[in-house]
């Protein structure tokens, strides 16, 4: 079960585009060869198409691999979606947003092996959390001690899970924002308090 407090760090689209640019400088330089991007949904979708466009590559495909719901930790690393194409003789690009624990980029390394013969599989993330087992082959920043780090495209579900495990007796925008500065260090505004509450009440 997550903790009662957990620090978090809440990354801007603009910080998303720059840890992009970063990830495909350093797989130019390494001189590595892509003509395929398989991105890992969800969290890989946005990092692949973006990579896909600063790389020149327009082969973009996904498979979804759950680990997470919300901020919540799922029991078991699934498959839930495999790879629907055919990786034979490509040079291909395994793409998510951040490197956490490692389970899902080797789970995901995994399938894509048993998918098919590439000419050659990389891995790429934004981000990796020093903590993981699994080192992709290319990555823009690092995290040397642990948070849990809010995407712009999880915002509301991981603030809505955020909600559901303080248990509080409140649902005043005003409070939960004052909650989320004491127990996750982190700062978000009113309306994304009150978009993660709308889910929460649909």
């Amino acid at each position: 079960m997550m903790p009662e407090t957990m620090p978090c760090t809440l990354v801007t689209w603009e910080e998303v585009y720059r840890l992009c640019r970063e990830a495909a400088r350093k797989i130019r330089t390494a001189g590595a060869p892509v003509d395929m991007i398989v991105a890992i949904a969800r969290g890989g979708y946005i990092p692949g198409r973006l990579l896909s466009d600063m790389l020149g590559v327009s082969d973009l495909t996904a498979l979804k691999i759950e680990h997470y719901r919300g901020a919540q930790k799922q029991r078991e690393v699934l498959v839930k979606y495999p790879l629907n194409a055919d990786i034979n003789g490509r040079d291909v690009l395994l793409v998510d947003d951040v490197c956490d624990s490692g389970e899902t980029f080797a789970v995901a390394v995994e399938h894509l092996r048993r998918s098919g013969t590439s000419r050659s599989l990389h891995t790429a993330a934004m981000q990796l959390k020093t903590v993981s087992e699994f080192v992709p082959d290319h990555y823009a920043g690092t995290i040397g001690e642990w948070r849990w780090i809010i995407y712009p495209w999880a915002v509301n579900e991981d603030l809505s899970s955020l909600i559901e495990k303080m248990r509080l007796d409140t649902r005043d925008p005003v409070r939960l924002r004052q909650a989320f500065r004491r127990l996750h260090d982190v700062d978000v505004t009113l309306r994304q308090v009150e978009d993660a509450l709308g889910l929460l009440d649909d």
